[in-house]
């Protein structure tokens, strides 16, 4: 858990860190760190992500996604919550649009190195609840694809959170390639 001056710092760095590395884009994905059992923040709605600061995140209550004050948190704040509701470990969230990542959860079939949740449209509970049933048939894994939709990725901490999406990329990266190309992994 982080305290609420370092999940935001966090949260502020991640969100620049993850466009410079082109795994979100404009306003897309969201961020979240956990703060204490029945809390976590969340990037904003809308808001690019050169354009958070302190005064835009918004602290959620884990329990029914209720939070205070006049800006709008993420539309998949329900996502965040129930993840860490289903992982108590996780204290870090990264909701990313990663295009190699999307590009092989099309089809819609778990990959040996991340399940792929069934396809909900943003910010539903049908969303929610595919992604918490990957979770559940997939207990160690801590990325799960979203299909057609992106990926999310969990962590014990931001590095661990950080790392995993970089990870995914790279894994998703080679998979695509090798469907683009016909090969099998033995050809590469």
């Amino acid at each position: 858990m982080y305290s609420l001056e370092e999940a935001k710092s966090l949260i502020i760095k991640a969100g620049l860190a993850l466009v410079e590395q082109k795994l979100i884009a404009r306003t897309w994905g969201n961020i979240s760190a956990r703060i204490s059992e029945t809390e976590f923040v969340i990037t904003p709605s809308g808001i690019p992500y050169d354009q958070i600061n302190n005064d835009n995140l918004v602290v959620v209550k884990i329990a029914d996604c209720s939070y205070t004050g006049n800006v709008k948190p993420s539309g998949e704040k329900k996502v965040h919550a129930a993840i860490y509701k289903a992982r108590p470990n996780v204290n870090f969230i990264l909701h990313t649009h990663q295009n190699y990542a999307t590009a092989i959860s099309v089809d819609g079939v778990d990959k040996d190195f991340a399940p792929v949740a069934k396809y909900g449209l943003p910010s539903t509970k049908k969303l929610v609840n595919n992604v918490i049933k990957s979770l559940v048939a997939h207990p160690y894994s801590n990325v799960v694809l979203m299909a057609r939709h992106g990926a999310v990725i969990l962590g014990e901490d931001y590095d661990s959170a950080f790392k995993r999406a970089l990870e995914l990329e790279d894994q998703a990266r080679a998979l695509y390639d090798m469907v683009a190309t016909n090969k099998t992994p033995e050809e590469e």
